[in-house]
């Protein structure tokens, strides 16, 4: 059996060594940074999405939004990839509007989100377009 012989670097240990009682010791003043907003889970008093339906060109939803304190609030629809197709700020303390969606897709996922100084609320969706066809006979 041959023997194994470790090779010893004192230069590499000695910084190894100095950065692990860097990080040790000398990080007592480092801290996380501050969440800056919170996601949270609406009540249903506070923002409700709700599908009216559809029209030959786009998918319908009307959003309401109690809004008590009157700030400024960003309203944001997204895609089912999650790209923006919508975004407007608004300050209404109710706030109520149809949204339209186009029907470009069978399936849709649209994410409405509510987003003020420090909280974000989301709803999501998913919607599939079925067309069916159907026939009535009669005898003459």
């Amino acid at each position: 059996m041959k023997p194994v012989f470790a090779n010893f670097n004192l230069r590499k240990s000695a910084s190894i060594l100095g950065a692990a009682a860097l990080l040790t010791f000398g990080s007592a003043k480092l801290q996380a940074a501050p969440i800056i907003e919170k996601i949270t889970t609406p009540s249903d008093k506070q923002v409700t999405v709700s599908f009216v339906g559809a029209t030959e060109t786009s998918f319908v939803f009307h959003l309401e939004f109690d809004n008590k304190t009157g700030q400024k609030f960003y309203l944001i629809v997204k895609n089912d990839v999650g790209e923006i197709v919508y975004q407007n700020a608004f300050n209404d303390v109710h706030f109520e509007k149809n949204i339209r969606l186009p029907k470009e897709e069978s399936e849709i996922h649209p994410t409405f989100v509510i987003r003020t100084a420090n909280e974000q609320i989301e709803k999501k969706f998913s919607v599939n377009r079925n067309v069916s066809e159907s026939f009535v006979v009669t005898s003459l």
